[in-house]
């Protein structure tokens, strides 16, 4: 099935729902009609992992998170590798998203409290939840620079860019039409 074309529904998913082969996260932020799907954690997301050495690629979109893997996905790149070899729920469409991706999630799937915005109502997503992203750093696909690359922290939500070497978690997801 091409999760591209429409569904027969034109409803949209309640944010965390199950939706794509794993989590509805929310609208993508250029693209209308498109989901942002969330793999299930413990198939999806994995630590300490490298972006990739210094230089400069052509992962520099803030929108296009499978533009940006698919320019990384090589040996040298294990964050972006990582996403682009998963199969889950029959799709292997998965990518590490790019920064503007990553604020939708971090919008929506925010586990922690005490922090705006406010812990995420999707039940699986809230802090202890299965699904919860970790109180931590995770990459993005989108390069900042020769030496860094853009992180979002599921602390806070700040975002920043730091040394590509440096490694943190990553948690795949794909894109799918309403």
């Amino acid at each position: 099935m091409n999760d591209l074309a429409p569904h027969s529904t034109s409803t949209i998913p309640a944010i965390g729902a199950p939706f794509g082969g794993g989590f509805f996260g929310g609208l993508h932020p250029t693209e209308p009609n498109i989901a942002i799907v969330v793999a299930p954690k413990a198939e999806g997301e994995a630590e300490e992992l490298t972006w990739g050495p210094d230089g400069i690629t052509t992962a520099r979109s803030l929108t296009d998170g499978f533009a940006n893997s698919e320019a990384l996905n090589d040996e040298d790149h294990p964050a972006a590798q990582f996403c682009r070899s998963l199969r889950i729920g029959g799709h292997d469409d998965w990518y590490l998203p790019a920064l503007d991706e990553m604020t939708v999630l971090r919008r929506n799937l925010m586990p922690g409290t005490g922090y705006v915005p406010e812990q995420t109502t999707a039940e699986a997503f809230r802090e202890g939840g299965p699904e919860a992203f970790e109180r931590e750093w995770y990459w993005t696909s989108t390069e900042f620079s020769k030496g860094s690359a853009w992180l979002q922290d599921f602390t806070s939500g700040d975002q920043i860019s730091s040394g590509k070497v440096w490694s943190t978690r990553v948690r795949a997801v794909r894109k799918c039409q309403l």
